[in-house]
């Protein structure tokens, strides 16, 4: 591990972006669908040695061949939708899935269709510490579909901490901080990732909550600050609005839409907590940003829901 190194690229040209590919993720075959002129493609790193941390966003359909890349690579879909084609099968990922890419010593086919990507890389060998009883067999554990919410949202967590840690270019953390911070995300990525003793009850929340409301929640929880309706979450989910609805109410015994809000509600308490009175942020200013617009109602609603009034969460944070 070794300090951080921060890096952003940006091109509209296809073969640029061929060429960071290729440099960042072993690529050795791009190809754009889509009006060229329209292309656009963005990269930001930071990388700490044996673990980087990407976010990529590419505007138009993106076919790449990636060649094994040695490491285990888990990826979140923030936007767009993503393909991938392995010894595994075909699957596709939609925003809100956290799941693991490939296995480290195969290559892979990729559709990038407009697609913006959290991208954690960890190297092979920050694995061989975590647990020496596994002996190496924990790789060959890891699971290639989105896991469900609860471990989605860890690893969310998770990813945001670390990636804090290091946001401050000029700051030096030492061998020690850095050390910690890499054998974290190995362990987390274990244990969020992999089969264990503990599947057999994962499995049956899985069987409990069906997929359609676990790709919703998880739809939902990852893009609180969209315009969203109803039609665009059911149309996340791949179901009809009035599947997304029933399934919804079977459920969880409430609405896509309640739903959505009271993610939203929790976005603002956190946010009133962190929040500077002194520096001009006010409770209207805040609530307005997460979509609500109607200051008695939404008074209501956090009342109803946190047990104070908003004014009462900012003035005692």
């Amino acid at each position: 591990m070794h300090e951080p190194t921060l890096t952003e690229f940006a091109t509209t040209d296809p073969e640029q972006a061929r060429a960071l590919i290729a440099e960042a993720y072993r690529d050795n075959r791009l190809r754009v669908r889509g009006a060229v002129e329209n292309y656009r493609f963005e990269h930001r790193r930071c990388d700490v040695g044996e673990v980087q941390f990407d976010l990529l966003h590419n505007t138009l359909t993106t076919d790449v061949v990636v060649q094994p890349l040695g490491s285990v690579v888990l990826l979140r879909v923030l936007g767009g939708a993503m393909d991938i084609e392995d010894v595994t099968g075909e699957r596709r990922l939609i925003p809100g899935d956290v799941f693991v890419a490939v296995h480290p010593d195969h290559d892979y086919r990729t559709g990038l269709h407009g697609a913006r990507l959290q991208i954690t890389s960890i190297d092979l060998a920050l694995f061989a510490g975590v647990d020496p009883a596994q002996d190496g067999s924990a790789i060959e554990r890891l699971r290639y579909l989105p896991v469900e919410p609860v471990r989605a949202r860890r690893w969310r967590q998770t990813v945001d901490y670390v990636t804090g840690l290091f946001a401050e270019p000029e700051v030096v953390h030492g061998p020690l901080v850095l050390g910690v911070a890499g054998r974290l995300m190995a362990a987390m990525a274990l244990d969020t990732f992999t089969t264990g003793t503990g599947d057999a009850q994962l499995c049956d929340r899985r069987d409990a909550v069906p997929d359609t409301v676990r790709r919703g929640i998880a739809f939902l929880e990852s893009n609180p600050d969209l315009d969203l309706g109803v039609a665009d979450i059911a149309r996340a989910c791949r179901v009809s609005v009035r599947a997304l609805q029933l399934a919804f109410r079977r459920h969880l015994d409430t609405t896509p839409m309640a739903y959505l809000r009271r993610v939203r509600l929790d976005r603002v308490r956190a946010e009133l907590l962190d929040a500077d009175p002194g520096a001009g942020e006010t409770v209207t200013g805040i609530a307005s940003k997460w979509g609500f617009a109607d200051g008695s109602r939404f008074s209501a609603q956090y009342r109803a829901t946190f047990g104070e009034t908003p004014s009462h969460t900012l003035r005692n944070r």
